[in-house]
């Protein structure tokens, strides 16, 4: 079983959502509620939408051009991403994403288009302002240009993955950032406005995974050989409407309770599941939440109310 931070969150809000998005979705199969659930699952609500695509500028634009040590401008990272807003925008509006497509560069399915919601010109303007001020408050802050004259290698949503508790632990950081005579950081961005919204469990996550994970060819030598000590490790979270940066640290404490956690969570994930391959039998036995509000901003509210009531 894969288990991850996000899946451990879904879990404990509704886990028949988690069930939805881990298993039952597929395009393989003959059963049309497993398909739908498939194109439903891919469903981005325009605030989640607004946060993939920095993630996708930094990806895509930013860090290569770190990595040759070529000079990154706003104006430049922000004509790549309004071009690629552009391209998403007229995907979405045009439906695409119900021919069971490929996940081609232009992809985009949202929520709110799905179940009929409001989505006027004002909210879409607003998420497109909003990307631009995160990308303007990351590059033109201090981190950014640390990270450029700093750095030895840069990697954007590297995938971390080790087995721990007999379940893949699966982690996905922003930003790794390695240097060549210090240990490397973390950065995770978050463009939520709310300003009670702080990430711990997921920065320190991360760094656990990180000190824990059979590096990648292309990580530096050094770490290749060595390694890192995860209480070594810099945590950084970069709450980007705010133009804030909160730091974390990991201690001896840390590292026992995200075991305990990864631990904790995974067995009750597995003891729903309790074995079955029976996708189609199983759904009607997973348990779902009480709260209409976690039904109501759920991708797959058509799919799982039609059945239950059925």
């Amino acid at each position: 079983m894969n288990w991850s931070v996000s899946s451990s969150r879904v879990f404990s809000q509704c886990p028949k959502k988690w069930y939805y998005g881990s298993t039952f979705a597929t395009s393989k199969t003959t059963n049309q509620d497993r398909k739908e659930a498939y194109i439903l699952k891919h469903l981005d609500s325009i605030h989640a939408w607004r946060g993939k695509v920095v993630d996708q500028t930094i990806s895509q634009f930013v860090v290569p051009r770190l990595n040759k040590r070529e000079k990154v401008t706003l104006d430049d990272t922000l004509a790549h991403a309004l071009k690629m807003i552009e391209a998403q925008l007229s995907f979405a509006k045009a439906q695409k994403h119900l021919m069971f497509p490929k996940r081609e560069a232009d992809f985009l399915a949202l929520f709110e288009m799905a179940y009929g919601l409001p989505l006027s010109d004002e909210i879409v303007n607003r998420a497109v302002e909003e990307v631009k001020v995160s990308l303007a408050n990351l590059l033109e802050g201090s981190l950014m240009s640390g990270i450029s004259q700093e750095s030895s290698l840069v990697l954007s949503q590297r995938p971390l993955q080790l087995e721990f508790a007999g379940v893949n632990v699966r982690c996905m950081p922003d930003l790794i950032v390695f240097y060549r005579d210090k240990p490397p950081m973390i950065v995770d961005w978050k463009v939520e406005a709310p300003r009670y919204k702080e990430h711990r469990l997921q920065l320190t996550i991360y760094g656990y995974a990180l000190s824990r994970v059979k590096p990648h060819k292309d990580f530096p030598e050094e770490f290749r050989k060595d390694g890192v000590d995860a209480k070594q490790i810099r945590l950084l979270e970069f709450q980007l409407l705010r133009n804030k940066e909160v730091e974390y640290a990991l201690t001896n404490e840390d590292l026992t309770e995200i075991e305990d956690y990864i631990f904790t969570t995974s067995i009750r994930m597995r003891h729903v599941v309790n074995g079955s391959s029976r996708p189609e039998q199983l759904i009607d036995s997973i348990p779902k939440t009480r709260r209409p509000t976690t039904c109501l901003s759920c991708n797959f509210r058509k799919v799982c109310w039609r059945t239950t009531a059925s």
